[in-house]
């Protein structure tokens, strides 16, 4: 029985490589992002306080940056991965046809012309939503995160 990727990628594609490509450039920016931002974070709440001796005191006169402001472009490098995430898996795919077995002429011959666009565009389709989603999922965990550790 063909699996979804399979069925999803050029005949005889090696899609599993990929997928370890893509799952390990997405936790790294994950990770790249929200340890940016943490930090970013403490250094902006750090700030409201003045240490004396070995108390924090709260600085009144001082307030916390804007929830914007501590974000920054941190999220800028998952847009620009996403789109990379659709594009050099795409060309990818393409060039596949073209090189070893040559199956892009079985493809031109195949009833379904859309065939050819599903197994090169379907996957590196999914890995931008993926990307997209883990925006959205970071952008959420740091607003949560803003909202509810800063003080009032």
């Amino acid at each position: 029985m063909n699996s979804f990727h399979e069925r999803s990628l050029p005949p005889g594609y090696n899609h599993k490589s990929e997928i370890t490509i893509f799952v390990g450039t997405l936790a790294g920016i994950a990770t790249s992002s929200l340890t940016s931002f943490f930090r970013a974070y403490t250094e902006a709440k750090q700030s409201l306080y003045i240490r004396i001796g070995t108390e924090l005191i709260r600085d009144e006169s001082k307030v916390m940056p804007d929830f914007a402001q501590i974000l920054g472009g941190r999220l800028y490098s998952m847009f620009i991965f996403a789109a990379l995430a659709f594009i050099i898996p795409s060309a990818f795919h393409f060039a596949y046809h073209y090189r070893g077995s040559k199956s892009i002429y079985l493809m031109r011959r195949l009833p379904k012309k859309t065939e050819l666009y599903k197994r090169c565009l379907l996957m590196p389709l999914i890995y931008l939503l993926m990307f997209l989603l883990a925006t959205a999922a970071l952008l959420l965990i740091y607003y949560v995160v803003y909202i509810y550790s800063t003080p009032a």
